[in-house]
């Protein structure tokens, strides 16, 4: 484990698993309407396909930084990793950060049956709203990082 750990992308993918394991694991028991049996279900399938996710996502990641790593750090014609990535595939992981925030927020509100149809859709417009806002300073941060 320790040697997975000491490239930042595998730091990066196991982080963002734990988030989703740990996001699951508390709110699903907090949900009054649904059974132990189907809490249970839920918290296996969340942690399986985080799993499956976080698998494609460290495959994928060490398969195109392959030529990276082997590159010697003193070569002048390397410009970075996370540059790399940024340049090649900035708006992928903007829009997918951005629809699945946005399907999970909507996949949370709408089945709420505690709130009527109006409520429901003041809540999502504000998530909408938070969540378009914080995609475009995630992406004018990440810019201005990589361009130093």
């Amino acid at each position: 484990m320790r040697k997975f750990l000491q490239k930042p992308r595998n730091k990066a993918i196991f982080g963002v698993y734990l988030f989703f394991v740990c996001g699951s694991l508390i709110t699903i028991p907090l949900n009054p309407e649904m059974g132990w049996g189907e809490k249970l279900f839920m918290i296996c399938f969340n942690i399986i396909s985080a799993t499956i996710f976080a698998f494609i996502f460290y495959v994928l990641l060490n398969k195109l930084m392959k030529d990276e790593d082997r590159k010697h750090p003193a070569d002048p014609e390397k410009s970075g990793i996370n540059q790399v990535i940024w340049k090649k595939y900035k708006k992928p992981l903007i829009l997918f950060v951005y629809f699945g925030g946005l399907f999970s927020v909507c996949a949370v509100i709408l089945p709420m049956p505690i709130y009527t149809v109006a409520e429901k859709l003041v809540i999502l417009l504000i998530a909408v709203v938070l969540i378009t806002i914080f995609c475009i300073l995630a992406y004018k941060v990440t810019n201005k990082m990589l361009q130093k």
